[in-house]
Protein backbone atom coordinates (compact mmCIF):
# COMPACT_ATOMS: atom_id res chain seq x y z
CA UNK A 1 0.00 0.00 0.00
CA UNK A 2 3.40 2.39 0.42
CA UNK A 3 3.76 2.03 -3.30
CA UNK A 4 -0.23 3.98 -4.09
CA UNK A 5 1.04 7.20 -5.52
CA UNK A 6 0.00 10.29 -4.01
CA UNK A 7 -2.95 11.88 -5.45
CA UNK A 8 -4.87 8.15 -4.95
CA UNK A 9 -4.01 7.71 -0.92
CA UNK A 10 -7.21 9.77 -0.44
CA UNK A 11 -9.87 8.06 -2.18
CA UNK A 12 -10.95 5.25 0.10
CA UNK A 13 -12.79 3.51 -2.41
CA UNK A 14 -9.84 3.00 -4.33
CA UNK A 15 -7.49 1.63 -1.46
CA UNK A 16 -10.54 -0.83 -0.33
CA UNK A 17 -10.36 -2.15 -3.49
CA UNK A 18 -6.48 -2.61 -3.94
CA UNK A 19 -6.55 -3.86 -0.38
CA UNK A 20 -9.19 -6.60 -1.22
CA UNK A 21 -7.36 -8.03 -4.46
CA UNK A 22 -3.95 -8.10 -2.37
CA UNK A 23 -5.28 -9.78 0.15
CA UNK A 24 -6.70 -12.58 -2.24
CA UNK A 25 -3.14 -12.77 -3.57
CA UNK A 26 -1.42 -12.89 0.07
CA UNK A 27 -3.86 -15.64 0.55
CA UNK A 28 -3.18 -17.36 -2.20
CA UNK A 29 0.78 -17.31 -2.12
CA UNK A 30 0.81 -18.56 1.96
CA UNK A 31 -1.83 -21.41 0.38
CA UNK A 32 0.46 -22.54 -1.61
CA UNK A 33 3.55 -22.01 0.05
CA UNK A 34 2.20 -25.09 2.35
CA UNK A 35 1.55 -27.48 -1.10
CA UNK A 36 4.96 -28.72 -1.33
CA UNK A 37 5.30 -30.05 2.59
CA UNK A 38 2.18 -32.29 1.89
CA UNK A 39 3.68 -33.72 -1.13
CA UNK A 40 7.01 -34.57 1.00
CA UNK A 41 7.87 -38.02 0.98
CA UNK A 42 9.04 -38.04 4.56
CA UNK A 43 5.72 -36.46 6.01
CA UNK A 44 3.06 -37.17 3.37
CA UNK A 45 -0.21 -38.92 4.49
CA UNK A 46 -3.07 -40.49 2.23
CA UNK A 47 -3.85 -39.35 -0.72
CA UNK A 48 -0.81 -36.66 -1.13
CA UNK A 49 1.44 -40.36 -0.12
CA UNK A 50 -0.92 -41.86 -2.82
CA UNK A 51 0.04 -38.94 -5.48
CA UNK A 52 3.59 -39.66 -5.08
CA UNK A 53 4.19 -43.09 -5.19
CA UNK A 54 1.54 -43.24 -8.65
CA UNK A 55 3.60 -40.95 -9.78
CA UNK A 56 7.04 -42.84 -9.27
CA UNK A 57 5.18 -45.95 -10.43
CA UNK A 58 4.41 -47.97 -7.56
CA UNK A 59 0.57 -47.54 -6.67
CA UNK A 60 -0.91 -48.83 -3.74
CA UNK A 61 -2.22 -51.84 -5.29
CA UNK A 62 -0.97 -54.51 -6.73
CA UNK A 63 -2.01 -58.02 -8.88
CA UNK A 64 -0.46 -61.25 -7.00
CA UNK A 65 -1.21 -64.90 -7.26
CA UNK A 66 -3.32 -66.15 -4.85
CA UNK A 67 -3.22 -69.78 -3.98
CA UNK A 68 -6.08 -71.37 -2.72
CA UNK A 69 -6.27 -73.68 0.57
CA UNK A 70 -5.73 -77.26 0.27
CA UNK A 71 -6.32 -80.14 2.70
CA UNK A 72 -4.21 -81.40 5.09
CA UNK A 73 -2.73 -81.46 8.62
CA UNK A 74 -0.88 -78.51 9.21
CA UNK A 75 2.51 -78.86 11.23
CA UNK A 76 4.99 -76.40 12.34
CA UNK A 77 5.15 -72.57 11.39
CA UNK A 78 1.98 -71.98 9.09
CA UNK A 79 3.02 -69.96 5.66
CA UNK A 80 0.23 -67.57 4.49
CA UNK A 81 1.43 -68.58 0.76
CA UNK A 82 0.10 -72.42 1.24
CA UNK A 83 -2.98 -72.67 3.43
CA UNK A 84 -3.34 -76.06 4.06
CA UNK A 85 -7.09 -76.75 6.11
CA UNK A 86 -8.28 -79.54 7.67
CA UNK A 87 -12.08 -81.14 7.38
CA UNK A 88 -15.14 -79.33 6.08
CA UNK A 89 -13.62 -76.82 4.91
CA UNK A 90 -13.57 -74.96 1.36
CA UNK A 91 -10.61 -76.84 0.06
CA UNK A 92 -8.85 -78.85 -2.91
CA UNK A 93 -6.19 -81.65 -3.63
CA UNK A 94 -2.62 -80.18 -3.56
CA UNK A 95 -2.22 -81.58 -6.78
CA UNK A 96 -5.61 -80.01 -8.07
CA UNK A 97 -5.18 -76.82 -7.28
CA UNK A 98 -5.60 -74.28 -9.42
CA UNK A 99 -3.87 -70.41 -8.54
CA UNK A 100 -5.60 -67.18 -10.17
CA UNK A 101 -4.63 -63.56 -8.91
CA UNK A 102 -5.66 -60.77 -6.65
CA UNK A 103 -4.88 -57.50 -5.70
CA UNK A 104 -3.01 -56.97 -2.42
CA UNK A 105 -3.57 -53.47 -1.54
CA UNK A 106 -0.51 -51.11 0.96
CA UNK A 107 -3.38 -49.42 2.75
CA UNK A 108 -0.94 -48.65 6.04
CA UNK A 109 1.04 -45.32 4.85
CA UNK A 110 4.09 -46.11 6.86
CA UNK A 111 4.33 -49.65 5.45
CA UNK A 112 3.83 -47.60 1.87
CA UNK A 113 6.02 -45.12 2.63
CA UNK A 114 8.72 -47.74 2.66
CA UNK A 115 7.68 -49.11 -0.72
CA UNK A 116 7.77 -45.58 -2.08
CA UNK A 117 11.42 -44.76 -0.66
CA UNK A 118 12.47 -48.07 -1.99
CA UNK A 119 11.47 -47.31 -5.39
CA UNK A 120 13.48 -44.20 -5.97
CA UNK A 121 16.16 -46.46 -6.22
CA UNK A 122 14.86 -48.17 -9.11
CA UNK A 123 13.45 -44.81 -10.09
CA UNK A 124 17.69 -43.20 -9.93
CA UNK A 125 18.91 -46.75 -11.74
CA UNK A 126 20.98 -47.34 -7.82
CA UNK A 127 21.83 -50.79 -8.32
CA UNK A 128 24.84 -51.16 -6.11
CA UNK A 129 24.92 -54.04 -3.06
CA UNK A 130 24.76 -50.83 -0.85
CA UNK A 131 22.17 -49.18 -2.47
CA UNK A 132 20.17 -52.37 -2.11
CA UNK A 133 20.67 -53.11 1.12
CA UNK A 134 19.64 -49.45 2.12
CA UNK A 135 16.12 -50.23 -0.14
CA UNK A 136 15.39 -53.32 1.94
CA UNK A 137 15.76 -51.16 5.15
CA UNK A 138 13.05 -48.96 4.02
CA UNK A 139 10.63 -51.96 3.98
CA UNK A 140 11.80 -54.48 6.28
CA UNK A 141 14.06 -52.50 8.96
CA UNK A 142 17.62 -51.77 10.35
CA UNK A 143 18.18 -55.94 10.41
CA UNK A 144 17.81 -56.08 6.94
CA UNK A 145 21.09 -56.97 4.56
CA UNK A 146 21.73 -57.63 1.40
CA UNK A 147 24.73 -59.98 -0.29
CA UNK A 148 26.15 -60.14 -3.66
CA UNK A 149 26.91 -63.30 -4.68
CA UNK A 150 28.84 -63.06 -7.73
CA UNK A 151 28.14 -64.75 -11.52
CA UNK A 152 24.84 -62.66 -11.60
CA UNK A 153 23.31 -63.02 -8.61
CA UNK A 154 22.17 -61.33 -5.05
CA UNK A 155 20.65 -61.52 -2.15
CA UNK A 156 18.18 -59.69 0.02
CA UNK A 157 17.27 -60.94 3.22
CA UNK A 158 14.82 -59.28 6.07
CA UNK A 159 17.29 -60.32 9.29
CA UNK A 160 14.05 -61.33 10.91
CA UNK A 161 11.48 -63.58 11.40
CA UNK A 162 8.45 -61.97 9.11
CA UNK A 163 4.66 -61.60 10.09
CA UNK A 164 1.99 -63.09 8.13
CA UNK A 165 0.97 -60.20 6.04
CA UNK A 166 4.89 -59.59 5.53
CA UNK A 167 5.29 -62.82 3.85
CA UNK A 168 2.51 -62.09 1.80
CA UNK A 169 3.95 -59.04 0.77
CA UNK A 170 6.94 -60.63 -0.26
CA UNK A 171 6.70 -60.70 -4.06
CA UNK A 172 6.11 -57.02 -3.62
CA UNK A 173 8.98 -56.31 -2.42
CA UNK A 174 11.30 -57.94 -4.46
CA UNK A 175 9.56 -56.44 -7.41
CA UNK A 176 10.58 -53.09 -5.69
CA UNK A 177 13.91 -53.50 -4.53
CA UNK A 178 16.64 -52.20 -6.89
CA UNK A 179 17.92 -54.90 -8.31
CA UNK A 180 19.77 -54.57 -11.56
CA UNK A 181 18.61 -56.03 -14.85
CA UNK A 182 19.37 -59.64 -15.51
CA UNK A 183 20.52 -60.21 -11.81
CA UNK A 184 18.79 -63.32 -10.24
CA UNK A 185 16.99 -62.36 -6.96
CA UNK A 186 17.38 -64.36 -4.35
CA UNK A 187 15.85 -64.19 -0.69
CA UNK A 188 17.76 -65.43 2.88
CA UNK A 189 15.32 -65.67 5.84
CA UNK A 190 17.33 -66.33 8.27
CA UNK A 191 17.45 -64.23 11.70
CA UNK A 192 20.70 -64.56 12.84
CA UNK A 193 24.40 -63.53 11.49
CA UNK A 194 25.17 -65.33 8.70
CA UNK A 195 27.92 -67.52 9.25
CA UNK A 196 31.44 -66.46 7.40
CA UNK A 197 34.91 -65.49 7.58
CA UNK A 198 35.32 -61.29 8.00
CA UNK A 199 33.82 -58.40 8.90
CA UNK A 200 29.88 -58.60 9.19
CA UNK A 201 29.87 -62.28 9.40
CA UNK A 202 29.31 -64.17 12.32
CA UNK A 203 31.39 -66.68 13.43
CA UNK A 204 32.02 -69.89 15.15
CA UNK A 205 29.99 -70.20 18.78
CA UNK A 206 27.60 -67.12 18.28
CA UNK A 207 24.65 -68.74 17.17
CA UNK A 208 25.47 -68.05 13.86
CA UNK A 209 23.61 -70.09 10.64
CA UNK A 210 24.61 -70.69 7.60
CA UNK A 211 24.09 -68.30 4.56
CA UNK A 212 20.64 -70.09 2.64
CA UNK A 213 19.53 -68.10 -0.37
CA UNK A 214 16.31 -69.30 -2.34
CA UNK A 215 15.77 -68.31 -5.49
CA UNK A 216 12.45 -65.96 -5.77
CA UNK A 217 10.66 -64.56 -8.70
CA UNK A 218 8.27 -62.27 -8.04
CA UNK A 219 5.97 -62.51 -10.90
CA UNK A 220 5.43 -66.33 -10.98
CA UNK A 221 2.84 -68.08 -9.00
CA UNK A 222 4.85 -71.47 -8.26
Amino acid sequence: MDRVITQYRESDNLLGVIRYDVGAIADAHLAACKIPSAFDLDTAAGEQLTFIGERLGWPRCHCVCVTPPVFGFSCGTANPNHIVLGFCKDVVWADCQAGGTGDLCLADDEVYRGYVRARRFQVLQHYSIDDLQAAARFIWGPSAFAVSMGRGKACAAPGRALTSREEQELPLAFRVLPFAPGIARFVHRGVANSFGFGSGWGGFCDGSEWFCPTFIDPLACA
